[in-house]
């Protein structure tokens, strides 16, 4: 790439951001499940309480996959985690290999060449 075609990461910030928020949300999603189980079977009724409670955290895992799965990357405009049918949570698109902290990484980097 010539100095012309290079783009400034901090441009890819908004969508990084975003990208890395449903990230959490899911990885959130995903460890709350042991905690809440263990909840749900210290209950007087504790059979249909985990029952419901493993159906309520199946529906929030499944939109917070979504989610994820949905979300672009701000440089190639293609899903971040998703090529195709496969839904893959890698730290880098799996189209153009922008990393997900990116925009983070060229801050570093200024601010230590500043010093």
């Amino acid at each position: 790439m010539t100095d012309e075609q290079e783009i400034d990461p901090q441009i890819y910030s908004a969508g990084l951001k975003k990208v890395r928020q449903r990230r959490w949300f899911l990885w959130l999603v995903i460890l709350i499940y042991i905690p809440a189980m263990m909840l749900a079977l210290e209950s007087p009724d504790a059979g249909s309480v985990a029952v419901k409670v493993f159906i309520a955290w199946i529906i929030v895992l499944c939109v917070a996959v979504g989610l994820a799965c949905v979300v672009r990357c701000p440089r190639c405009g293609g899903s971040f985690h998703t090529h195709g049918p496969t839904f893959i949570p890698f730290r880098r698109c799996v189209h153009c290999c922008l990393h997900v902290n990116a925009d983070k990484t060229e801050k570093k980097l200024s601010k230590s060449a500043d010093h």
